[in-house]
């Protein structure tokens, strides 16, 4: 079996990033601008973001946003974690949450929060998180 390795993302990553982010939700893919997705993306420093090859293709994507606290602390908050289910089950998701996490130790980071659904708990909590708070959202247009 292929090993995993990790990388930070790519312009040349948009299209098969994009086309695994539509694994978690679906948006229509042509009406992307990739050019100037990719310029806003690069353009925001706290985001560190790593694709996951596994035999020559991208099968996996996360990044760690890092935030500067107002009394000097730094906290991390993992997002956008996916593998392509033609590859789950090969422990390729916990690769991934453990390379973001060995980032966000290098950045200093404090802590590290994520959000996740009920079904996933039981996945993030074998990888040393917990469940702490409530989460609440107001999405807007």
């Amino acid at each position: 079996m292929s090993e995993i390795s990790f990388r930070n993302v790519e312009e040349t990553d948009m299209e098969e990033v994009s086309s695994l982010l539509n694994q978690l939700k679906k948006i229509d893919l042509n009406k992307i601008d990739y050019k100037e997705a990719w310029s806003n993306f690069i353009s925001n420093t706290g985001s560190n973001s790593i694709v996951g090859v596994y035999n020559k293709k991208i099968v996996a994507y996360g990044s760690i946003v890092v935030e500067n606290k107002i009394r000097g602390e730094v906290a991390g908050h993992i997002e956008d974690i996916v593998v392509d289910t033609g590859v789950r089950g090969k422990m390729l998701g916990v690769k991934l949450v453990k390379e973001l996490v060995e980032i966000g130790k290098n950045l200093g980071c404090y802590r590290i929060t994520l959000f996740c659904e009920k079904k996933l708990i039981k996945f993030y909590e074998r990888n040393g998180f917990k469940v702490n708070n409530v989460i609440m959202k107001k999405y807007l247009n």
